[in-house]
């Protein structure tokens, strides 16, 4: 069975601020509520009172190109780490034009859409996420 959704979309005029979002991702991939894990994250500009942007991955593949060992991959439209592969270099990282992976103990981690069913775009009560 392949991916449902391929990528996520962010309007930041229905968000709310609330990180719903943020905690569900980190808790879907790392066990605990913590903002600061998400594969998702919204930035919020406190000077003016509202979320200006989400850092999301969009499945471009600048990732995939920059890593020597062929780690990442392209399936049903979304990007995939294969960890049996990864050596950790996190070169990409450094070719994320979005800044949409993370560094968790020393490995890279990027949004898998959970599987085509992405939790964010579920528990995002206004609608700001969405996938397509």
């Amino acid at each position: 069975m392949g991916l449902q959704s391929r990528s996520l979309t962010f309007n930041p005029e229905l968000c709310t601020g609330c990180s719903i979002c943020e905690l569900i991702c980190s808790f879907a991939k790392f066990k605990v509520f913590n903002p600061r894990l998400s594969l998702v994250r919204v930035e919020y500009n406190y000077e003016v009172g509202r979320v200006e942007r989400a850092i999301l991955c969009v499945n471009c593949g600048e990732c995939s190109r920059a890593c020597p060992t062929g780690a990442l991959y392209t399936a049903d439209g979304a990007v995939l780490i294969d960890y049996s592969k990864c050596v950790s270099c996190l070169a990409c990282v450094s070719a994320c034009p979005t800044g949409a992976l993370r560094v968790v103990d020393g490995k890279p981690f990027k949004c898998d859409l959970c599987g085509g069913n992405p939790l964010c775009v579920r528990y995002c009560v206004r609608g700001a996420l969405r996938a397509s």
